[in-house]
């Protein structure tokens, strides 16, 4: 499970939840390290390992206070308890509840909006998100990075294709 988790941790192309139903246990720790997690109204959430004298690894627990902040982390983990969707997006668990029979349609939604942007960008974005949770300062390499776009092909199409108002075809897809 650690390796699942941190596979989808490490992959630089941005990883997008469909969660029907159940999302409790192994599956909320695998939907808590996806870049969005869209569920349907019905679906429940929770970690009852409390119950079956189970832990949670660091890495595990350490992307749920990511998600949630610390305090509601311990509160999932120390109740046990399992609650429905509305809770989970006020807990920042999820980021998108739907009704049931679109979780599928918005999450292909989400995937193509995601799609249509400029590659580079998407994972410059990411790769910058998953710095940040490092508190150390950042490099000026670092900072610099985040001006490296203005060199890309991906802003020349995406510039000429704003100037032109129409939309952006980018390579690489």
């Amino acid at each position: 499970m650690a390796r699942t988790i941190a596979a989808i941790d490490a992959c630089r192309h941005p990883v997008v939840a469909q969660i029907h139903g159940i999302c409790v246990g192994g599956g909320l720790e695998i939907a808590g390290v996806a870049d969005l997690r869209i569920c349907g109204e019905s679906s429940r959430f929770g970690v009852p390992v409390n119950r079956l004298g189970l832990v949670m690894s660091h890495a595990e627990i350490g992307a749920l206070i990511r998600l949630a902040g610390e305090a509601a982390a311990l509160e999932i983990l120390l109740e046990g308890r399992v609650f429905d969707a509305r809770e989970a997006l006020a807990k920042r668990l999820v980021t998108r509840v739907v009704p049931d029979d679109q979780v599928a349609a918005e999450a292909q939604a989400a995937a193509q909006r995601i799609a249509a942007g400029a590659p580079l960008v998407v994972r410059w974005h990411k790769r910058f998100a998953r710095r940040l949770r490092d508190p150390a300062p950042l490099s000026q390499a670092e900072i610099e990075e985040g001006y490296a776009c203005f060199g890309s092909e991906d802003f020349r199409i995406g510039y000429q294709a704003f100037l032109a108002k129409i939309t952006p075809e980018f390579k690489g897809r």
